[in-house]
């Protein structure tokens, strides 16, 4: 276009001047105007076209490109939104789905909503008795090593207002099922628990068996009852401004407990095994209160713990069971044909102090029954007593406490820390009542439901113990205890002093 015009422009000047030297200037001026206009509007309009040329070429361009970019951008509206729609299904499939959890608590698997819940937890126990004396094999004073306990507890929760638990133990050599219960807890203040568990009686040995603060529970867990199967109604009422926390099992942590329940009935000292069968008809009444009156005083009585536990039942013929000594040797043993049979009570009252390093557990029962002969159709009121005294002291600092102790620094000798000390002492001592020694059959034939030729009168223990927890989960111990007896042997004379020396490796999760 631009070089036509060029073309004419010349085309018209070398016409133009052919034709000047026939014009005047007049009319050559003229002329010349007139061209000068024609070029003008010819350039103007070559302008225009190559700015319309230019446009064109340039749309040309911008819609080749446009046209990959936009199918990129409509693909990545689409993978957007696909994204968007998973993440809210995985968010919605991760609120459904269940947890885990693995702690030194053990291993808790969890419903999205928390009202499923299983906790898997465990303990064992390797344990050596060494005594200071060879005493005959039969006694059962002999040196050893052995697994007094391994345990399993399955704990869990329905419809979250329905807990269980499920504690097989499988130390001594043999498998025992020790709890086996469902407690319905909709309300803190009043609980109802079934099944097989701990009477609400022994404070030391409601303890669990892992926070002990000796390796063997002190005389009176031995004339209160054990494990026991039964309903029993449990409650919680908070101190003034506070709200009560539900437990499984009563742990004293509120400002009144109280428990009370009917069970089949236990002996004094009846291995938990033999629980799981009753033998007559009538039932036994266990019930206790504790209360801490001034906790959340801050001041130093804050861990104080008061109360008083009983039980009341008429067992029919129910067999009696030996008692034994902290080593594990038989001291009391009954005669054969006698039983428990008419009225039992046991008054049971006990404390506990914690206070920063200290701590302080005081019990003290009275187990009276009425043993019974058969044979002879006669009976002697028997009123056993016992208690005991403890105090233990955090060499290192941590909080002394009835429940689980936890060391400031965990076992670690690169950073020169070395767990948690604790020093411990008890004193604990048996009275058996005279009657049970007594001969209620005739001259000829005699007969006392227990001798003093093999079952003493009047035990007397003290120990000294050293407790080293490297973790929340390692736990060793040493006790020393040396016990006094007056009666238990040949010719009614006193049984040997025993000195024994325990030891404990406890691994907990």
């Amino acid at each position: 276009m631009v070089n036509k015009s060029a073309l004419w422009l010349a085309m018209t000047t070398i016409g133009f001047a052919n034709t000047s030297q026939a014009m005047s200037v007049e009319q050559r001026m003229a002329a010349m105007e007139k061209k000068m206009a024609q070029m003008e509007s010819q350039l103007k309009h070559a302008a225009a076209e190559n700015r319309q040329l230019k446009s064109y070429l340039a749309g040309q361009a911008q819609s080749v490109q446009a046209a990959p970019v936009k199918q990129l951008e409509d693909k990545l509206s689409v993978i957007s939104q696909r994204l968007e729609t998973d993440k809210k299904a995985a968010d919605e499939q991760a609120k459904k789905a269940p947890k885990i959890d693995v702690s030194n608590k053990g291993v808790v698997l969890k419903s999205a909503d928390d009202n499923y819940k299983l906790n898997i937890r465990g303990y064992a126990q390797a344990d050596s008795n060494f005594y200071a004396d060879d005493a005959p094999l039969s006694s059962g004073e002999f040196d050893k090593f052995l697994i007094r306990r391994a345990r399993l507890t399955f704990d869990g929760t329905l419809f979250k207002n329905v807990d269980f638990r499920i504690a097989p133990d499988f130390g001594g050599g043999q498998v025992r099922l020790f709890d086996a219960f469902v407690d319905l807890h909709y309300f803190t203040a009043a609980s109802l628990t079934a099944g097989k568990f701990r009477q609400p009686v022994s404070l030391e040995r409601m303890q669990t068996a892992t926070n002990l603060t000796f390796i063997e529970r002190a005389y009176p867990a031995q004339l209160a009852p054990n494990r026991d199967i039964g309903f029993m109604l449990h409650g919680a009422i908070a101190y003034p401004g506070y709200k009560a926390q539900y437990t499984l099992r009563p742990v004293f942590k509120e400002f009144i407990g109280y428990e009370v329940g009917v069970f089949n009935g236990v002996r004094d000292n009846q291995a938990v095994q033999n629980a799981d069968r009753d033998t007559d008809n009538n039932k036994e009444v266990a019930a206790r209160l504790f209360s801490h009156p001034f906790m959340h005083s801050g001041t130093a009585l804050a861990g104080l713990g008061l109360g008083v536990a009983g039980t009341w039942g008429q067992p029919q013929q129910n067999a009696l069971v030996s008692l034994v000594s902290a080593g594990q040797q038989a001291i009391v043993t009954y005669n054969s044909a006698a039983t428990s049979s008419g009225e039992q009570y046991r008054i049971y009252p006990q404390m506990y102090w914690y206070w920063k390093t200290v701590g302080i557990m005081g019990e003290y029962l009275v187990s009276s029954q009425n043993l019974y002969n058969a044979g002879l159709n006669k009976h002697a009121l028997q009123n056993n007593e016992a208690w005991h005294f403890n105090v233990s002291y955090m060499l290192t600092g941590e909080n002394n406490s009835f429940f689980a102790i936890k060391p400031n620094k965990r076992f670690d000798p690169a950073a020169g820390s070395w767990g948690a000390w604790q020093l411990a002492a008890r004193w604990s001592e048996l009275n058996i009542d005279k009657s049970t020694f007594q001969n209620i059959g005739s001259v000829a034939n005699p007969y006392s439901f227990a001798s003093l030729s093999n079952s003493i009168r009047n035990a007397q223990s003290w120990a000294l113990g050293v407790n080293w927890y490297l973790n929340d989960n390692l736990k060793l111990m040493t006790d020393y205890e040396e016990t006094v007896f007056v009666g238990g042997a040949a010719g009614n004379t006193d049984r040997t002093t025993e000195q024994a020396v325990f030891s404990r490796v406890q691994v907990a999760f």
